[in-house]
């Protein structure tokens, strides 16, 4: 169990079982992630795992032409068009989803009985949100892709991207964005309980899911937020320094249980929005994914993004300066 030893400064040990930070600690592990997910898509089914069902022949709401992916824009000021590189990967709409994810991340910490002052939870919030706010991740990102990855593999990205079967998926996913799309999605979940499921059908979205790695994505985000969130309160209540190690030990659970809701959710997800598209399609988007160049794209956005958050750990110690610690 995390939490405070009375030598204080620790780099890995273990707490005291009956500490505050303990106390935290165990509340902290027990609360759900944020209601927020990728695409919207865990708000769609209030957080909760999603049962294997199969496809149904119900028709696809109509395509929303406001929502289609925007066209290249490369520039002279900006020579390799990486943000429309992300927005076509499916980075960015999950990275839209940090702000928010902080703000519930602060309020998780409202209650919790540890005695922060308003004006500490403001300064916190302030902090997260400077350092690893949405557009704070983007040019982590970016500035990792500039020096890793290469011009022949930006090539061979451009090819994938520009795959017409990729910006309709795109284009599917963003009409989550309606009210009336994310209605039709949770009456056809209920519809989904009455029929058997669809065991090729299910294995061919799961494996579209892995390939696209936004699930993935997400997790880390989730995951590296909420170390982020324990690695603060340890720091503001005891003065310890955990290690990355011992930090990720203590929320193995936690990640377990992103991980599962948020593949799941995805996957109510693909279940709806191409239950009129045929297993070839899909079997050929995934040929087009299953390349060097876009597993060496979606890895290095999320290496970037881990490395975002440990680096903003090792600046705990001037957030709680600031703090008033």
């Amino acid at each position: 169990m995390i939490g405070g030893n009375t030598d204080g400064g620790n780099k890995g040990g273990s707490c005291a079982a009956g500490s505050p930070l303990a106390v935290f600690a165990v509340i902290l592990q027990k609360l759900r992630p944020g209601l927020v997910g990728i695409l919207g898509w865990a708000a769609l089914v209030n957080a909760q795992p999603v049962p294997v069902l199969p496809v149904s022949a119900e028709s696809s709401p109509e395509p929303s032409p406001e929502l289609s992916i925007p066209p290249s824009q490369g520039s002279a000021s900006a020579p390799v068009p990486w943000q429309r590189y992300m927005d076509s990967a499916g980075v960015s709409v999950v990275l839209k989803q940090a702000n928010t994810l902080i703000e519930q991340e602060v309020r998780n910490l409202e209650k919790v009985p540890l005695g922060f002052t308003p004006n500490q939870l403001q300064v916190i919030r302030d902090q997260l949100r400077q350092r690893l706010g949405e557009a704070s991740l983007k040019r982590d990102i970016i500035a990792r892709l500039e020096r890793d990855f290469s011009s022949q593999q930006r090539q061979e990205l451009e090819r994938i991207l520009a795959s017409t079967s990729l910006q309709q998926l795109l284009d599917l996913q963003q009409q989550l964005d309606q009210a009336r799309v994310r209605q039709a999605v949770r009456s056809y979940r209920v519809k989904l309980q009455e029929r058997s499921p669809s065991e090729r059908r299910l294995e061919l979205l799961s494996t579209l899911d892995q390939e696209l790695q936004q699930s993935a994505l997400e997790t880390d985000l989730k995951v590296e937020l909420r170390k982020q969130l324990l690695a603060t309160v340890s720091h503001l209540k005891t003065s310890e320094t955990f290690s990355e190690e011992l930090l990720e030990s203590q929320l193995s659970a936690y990640r377990d249980m992103v991980e599962g809701e948020t593949s799941d959710n995805a996957l109510l997800a693909y279940l709806y929005l191409l239950k009129r598209t045929p297993s070839s399609s899909v079997r050929d988007l995934l040929v087009t994914l299953d390349q060097p160049a876009f597993e060496a794209f979606m890895a290095l956005c999320r290496e970037a993004l881990q490395e975002s958050f440990r680096e903003a750990r090792e600046q705990i110690p001037e957030m709680a300066r600031l703090a008033g610690n």
